[in-house]
């Protein structure tokens, strides 16, 4: 596994040496302008929408989403506070700045304008705005319909300044971008509720935006508009204000809101699709801004950010914005998030170099040209930082709706806490590192796989327990963890250790099936369990505790027998699993577990050597996993089962810690390293950064990370 990784990394070098002029020349444009084709002539930009490219509009409306005081444009030409949503530039002015037409995008309603500002473009969007237009009336801001009474006007202005010939040319060589639809979802339906909830579910909803959106663009296009840019939402649970209302203390991503952008986006790159083939000499494009933003949150420390759950600046009024007398942090280049819903200029300027600037222009004639996008910026970014080896991608048309976790302490994120077991880890130092400091039942100082995984497919940011008291409906939707730590695919395994069995982790998800369907409906629960990733992650407690650790299994079974008992349990898992539903189910092997640290200790001898034998058996039970998996798939229609190594990569990671960044492979961080786990952890070393292993069984959760993610570059693909 990591051998490929390897080799990719002397790839990426000397592909960047190679391609060392290309990109000197797309740093270039980068600073200056978008490097458009000579038949292709953009002369004028205009932007409609909400806040995101309001650059002023709303300064003398009788509106609380309004921003033409300080702090707002602390960073502007002059510290001067313009209506612009932002500590400075928003990315109207940078499209128009890249575009190489002039340096900032005015507002319509700016009493200053002059022709040449008229000519080049203006932004007529206005903050609060939204496809739905109960969304305008409330915020008491300007309707899409409004704006495009405005654009009206901005014609018959025109046509009486410079003629109507040279107007009609304008609009119909221009680009006309539409930001709008996160207040509809935030403000409108979620926070308002009443009437919309009551009117609506998310899916009808959802069509009601999309069909204003529709509406629009049609009337722009009737009134000249050929060239437009139509923006999908962004991943709008993650943003400062959401988390505040909807996130729980953790102030975690709210998932229901965000599988409601994802519908939302899904349904309007169909419109749009539809639609460019319906209007002729139209030149339409839906613009994803979901990945690039949800990308530059969870992967916050890649683009230099420090800080991307909450804003520079605290709002107090209901569009958490901030108020001239609210304070701001010291530095808002370590800020993603400049208030509760907008980014920062850096933030800004992140988040449209990869959609604008990474954006290829092809001309195919005097008038049209298509608009194809490609992570260059990705290429860019793992050319100058490589956290990783490969990026995580989905597949076209595909969807991962929620990810279900079963095993045992590896994956377990807190099922464990209220049973009346050893083997359970809900005070400190356990969860050290984790949000707040604060012990969840995780077997770690911070987070798990189980949360790395849906955190890299976007799902949310944790996984939560199946028997958490908090849990809520929306957590059911996108997916629930029902590991216990302790457990073994062994029944005896479970018993001994009095957590949740397999069978009983079943029995849990047959209950969490009724629950969903009565949330969402029997059609929505067959969809969701039929794409949704089904880990099971176990069988190392089987063979260190269980048979290793007892006499009983020995007088009953060898080591090959008791290993076709492992895999015969985990069959008849997977095989209940399917019969409920699941079609994507991923069975991870047994780790190196001769070279955990407890095992080292207890018959490693005085070198605490690695115990081959116990990974010899490991490798035994993996073997015969994966032959069972591999000829398992054809007897089980429509089912993706795909075997996960986790052998080869943490031996790797075990015999050269230095080359990830590691310094203790031997021990952990917890007490001695050696043999502490669970109750036995009472202090901790200084730097867990420096450690595979947290304790004498688990890892720390750098070491999760990579693990996790390797997994999904690995073998993500054979669910599809």
């Amino acid at each position: 596994m990591m051998s490929s990784c390897i080799v990719y990394l002397v790839h990426r070098i000397i592909m960047t040496l190679l391609y060392v002029v290309f990109i000197m020349f797309f740093i270039t444009s980068c600073e200056a302008k978008l490097q458009i084709p000579k038949d292709v002539n953009i002369t004028a930009i205009f932007a409609f929408g909400d806040s995101i490219v309001d650059q002023g509009n709303n300064n003398n409306l009788l509106t609380l989403a309004k921003c033409n005081y300080l702090p707002y444009g602390k960073d502007f030409m002059g510290g001067k506070p313009t209506g612009r949503f932002s500590n400075a530039k928003t990315p109207a002015d940078m499209l128009v700045e890249d575009f190489g037409i002039k340096k900032l995008m005015p507002a319509y309603l700016d009493p200053n304008l002059n022709v040449e500002d008229l000519k080049t473009g203006v932004s007529f969007a206005s903050g609060a705005s939204g496809f739905d237009l109960l969304t305008s009336i409330t915020a008491a801001a300007l309707p899409l319909s409004v704006q495009l009474a405005l654009f009206q006007q901005y014609i018959w202005k025109m046509k009486g300044l410079i003629g109507e010939e040279e107007t009609n040319n304008i609009v119909k060589k221009s680009l006309y971008i539409v930001v709008a639809g996160s207040d509809d979802l935030c403000n409108t339906y979620y926070m308002l509720k009443i009437p919309r909830k009551i009117q609506y579910n998310v899916d009808s909803y959802t069509n009601l935006m999309v069909d204003g959106a529709s509406n629009f663009v049609n009337d722009l296009y009737n009134m000249g508009a050929r060239r437009i840019w139509i923006f999908g939402l962004p991943p709008i649970g993650c943003l400062p204000s959401q988390r505040m209302r909807a996130g729980g203390l953790l102030k975690i991503c709210v998932g229901e809101y965000n599988r409601a952008a994802l519908m939302t986006n899904a349904k309007l790159a169909s419109k749009i699709d539809s639609l460019s083939g319906k209007l002729p000499q139209s030149e339409l494009l839906y613009i994803n801004i979901y990945d690039p933003l949800l990308d530059l949150i969870v992967n916050r420390d890649k683009y230099g950010f420090e800080e991307a759950k909450s804003g520079c600046c605290e709002g107090r009024n209901q569009f958490l914005l901030c108020s001239n007398s609210t304070g701001t942090c010291e530095n808002d280049a370590k800020y993603l998030f400049w208030d509760g819903y907008h980014l920062t200029e850096k933030g800004y300027r992140y988040t449209t170099s990869c959609v604008f600037l990474s954006t290829k222009l092809e001309s195919y004639s005097n008038l049209s040209m298509k608009f194809h996008f490609f992570k260059l910026c990705s290429f860019l970014v793992l050319s100058i930082s490589l956290p990783f080896c490969y990026a995580i991608s989905i597949p076209p048309n595909e969807s991962i709706p929620a990810v279900f976790v079963f095993g045992d302490s590896i994956v377990d994120t807190g099922n464990n806490n209220g049973l009346k077991t050893i083997a359970k880890v809900n005070y400190p130092p356990y969860g050290r590192d984790f949000m707040g400091g604060i012990p969840t039942g995780r077997f770690s100082n911070g987070k798990v796989p189980s949360d790395f995984l849906v955190e890299e497919l976007g799902i949310k940011e944790l996984l939560p327990a199946y028997l958490d008291p908090t849990l809520q409906a929306q957590d059911l939707i996108t997916g629930v963890n029902f590991a216990s730590g302790g457990a073994g695919y062994d029944p005896l395994t479970s018993e001994i250790a009095k957590v949740i069995s397999l069978d009983g982790q079943l029995i849990l998800f047959k209950e969490y099936i009724v629950k969903l369907t009565a949330i969402v409906g029997e059609d929505r629960k067959n969809e969701i369990l039929a794409n949704s990733l089904f880990m099971i992650v176990t069988g190392s407690n089987d063979i260190t505790n269980t048979y290793f650790g007892l006499a009983i299994r020995r007088s009953s079974y060898d080591v090959s027998s008791y290993a076709d008992l492992l895999v015969n349990s985990a069959s008849s898992f997977v095989q209940d699993l399917y019969g409920l539903g699941a079609h994507r189910i991923g069975v991870f092997g047994i780790p190196p577990i001769g070279c955990l640290p407890s095992q080292r200790t207890l018959k490693g001898g005085e070198e605490r050597k690695c115990v081959d034998y116990l990974n010899q058996a490991a490798q035994l039970f993996n073997s015969k996993l994966a032959a069972y998996l591999s000829s398992s798939g054809n007897k089980l229609p429509n089912s993706r089962l795909v075997y996960i190594d986790i052998y080869d990569l943490p031996l790797d990671v075990i015999n050269n810690p230095q080359k990830y960044g590691f310094k203790y492979s031997d021990k952990g961080c917890c007490g001695t390293g050696k043999i502490e786990v669970a109750e036995l952890c009472t202090y901790t070393c200084s730097s867990d950064s420096d450690y595979v292993f947290w304790d004498s069984f688990h890892l720390t959760e750098k070491a999760y990370k990579l693990l996790a993610h390797e997994i999904l570059v690995q073998h993500l693909s054979g669910f599809f």
